[in-house]
């Protein structure tokens, strides 16, 4: 097994902005939440129809149904609990004395 240490993260790895903010260099937040849903939304769409197809006769595959269902199930599963982790996190930010 090799091991690989980590590396420290300096503050001087950072970009900063001319207003001394840090660069954004990726999706802000609810950009990635949107594209997030997006994809839960083409996955369950993807199962229902392979699901449709299949109970009106063609030519299709159990396990690829199977497999569609899964992935949706999956994929709305972890979008709950990124829900549920989001609305925990603000529930503690409210609840926090000052």
């Amino acid at each position: 097994m090799n091991l690989m240490p980590v590396e420290a993260v300096s503050i001087k790895s950072l970009e900063f902005s001319e207003q001394g903010r840090v660069a954004q260099t990726g999706p802000d937040f609810a950009q990635a939440i949107g594209q997030g849903l997006d994809q839960v939304d083409a996955s369950l769409a993807q199962a229902d129809a392979a699901a449709r197809s299949m109970a009106a006769g063609n030519d299709i595959p159990v396990h690829d149904v199977m497999l569609a269902m899964e992935q949706a199930h999956l994929k709305l599963q972890f979008a709950v609990e990124v829900r549920n982790r989001v609305v925990e996190a603000y529930q503690s930010l409210t609840n926090m004395q000052v």
